[in-house]
């Protein structure tokens, strides 16, 4: 993947690695980028991972690239490799695969990140990692479509792969809201959206606080909690600053997003694209309504939590129908979920098994 920093593919990753059978599998990363200490790093190596480095690929250094992990996959014997970045997985992939390795595409978003040449070159890279890898995995339908195309209909190893998460984490707790409005200052009587995600251009956090300066005319106590890091964070504040609503916005950084989900009252959330937001799983596994876009995926809709909106409704309309929810006995959506293939102990061992069967074929 392309780092151990914290973000929607590697909470995936990590709920995988310490929901399955460690004594079966041993589980190594190659990234091109680690973490400040707020990512996953730490944890991969406390559950027994080795991570290694190896070069981001920038089209121009193809032939280092190729290099590096030749020369890695020869020191290096595995029997699956797993490529969660797509970019460049049909050059490690490809390579992989001449070495007799099970190789295994993941798609986990509907889009490209970036400006108009760095999506099409990706775009153009990315569509071939179907043709070099013997699995191909995807979080949702869209997503699948983004990487392999219509093949993924009848492609004979084609899996549906759900972002999976730890429900028991997500149980709303009264005393966890208590304590973490009481750290925000956020009294009992305030309203207070959410926002969990990387500060990135996927994520329309432009958008986020056009909405939010829409709620604040509604309800004039209203406060913003955007969690997460990224990028755009000083732009970000700079578009709170010019609607005038810095003082209704609080940036917390990288935090624990169970704990922020409920202390939360909504989630709004306006991305562009998304393969299968996680964070939306995590939010109705807290009873926490969720205000999202209508361009991600409807099989996140798992509960009536979730109301939708199109990007092109006015940030208006986005904020009245915020300031209308209001959902009691938070609990029992976790326990509806428990029970569903969103459980990541369930999706843990699907993966497991999987596994199982590549190495025995290989």
């Amino acid at each position: 993947m392309g780092s151990t920093g914290m973000a929607g593919t590697q909470m995936f990753v990590l709920n995988l690695v310490e929901n399955m059978d460690r004594t079966k599998f041993q589980v190594d990363f190659a990234v091109d980028r680690g973490d400040d200490g707020t990512g996953i790093g730490k944890r991969l190596k406390d559950l027994g991972c080795n991570i290694y480095f190896l070069p981001y690929f920038k089209v121009y250094n193809y032939f280092g690239y190729v290099k590096a992990w030749r020369q890695f996959l020869r020191e290096h014997h595995y029997d699956i490799v797993h490529g969660h970045s797509s970019n460049s997985a049909v050059i490690y992939l490809k390579i992989a695969k001449e070495m007799g390795c099970a190789t295994i595409a993941h798609s986990h978003n509907a889009g490209y990140r970036g400006g108009f040449l760095p999506r099409l070159f990706k775009s153009l890279f990315a569509k071939g990692a179907g043709k070099v890898s013997d699995y191909w995995f995807a979080c949702s339908d869209i997503a699948a479509q983004r990487l392999y195309g219509d093949a993924y209909k009848s492609y004979p190893h084609y899996y549906n792969i759900p972002n999976a998460i730890n429900m028991d984490a997500f149980c709303f707790n009264s005393e966890t809201r208590q304590r973490v409005r009481a750290l925000l200052k956020v009294d009992d009587d305030e309203l207070l959206c959410g926002h969990v995600g990387t500060l990135m251009p996927q994520k329309n956090h432009d958008f986020l606080m056009e909405i939010m300066a829409e709620v604040v005319k509604i309800v004039p106590k209203a406060r913003l909690v955007c969690c997460g890091a990224g990028p755009l964070m000083d732009k970000v504040k700079e578009k709170a600053r010019l609607l005038g609503i810095e003082d209704h916005v609080i940036f917390a950084g990288v935090v624990k997003a169970n704990e922020y989900m409920m202390a939360m009252d909504v989630m709004v959330f306006p991305s562009f694209n998304e393969g299968f937001p996680v964070t939306i799983i995590e939010a109705e596994a807290t009873g926490l309504p969720v205000v999202m876009s209508d361009t991600i995926t409807t099989e996140i809709d798992l509960t009536n939590l979730v109301h939708r909106h199109s990007l092109n409704d006015q940030a208006s309309k986005w904020a009245k129908t915020i300031c209308s929810l209001k959902y009691d006995d938070r609990q029992s959506y976790n326990k509806v979920l428990t029970d569903t293939k969103y459980n990541v102990r369930s999706g843990a061992q699907f993966v497991s098994s999987l596994y199982d069967k590549m190495i025995r074929k290989h």
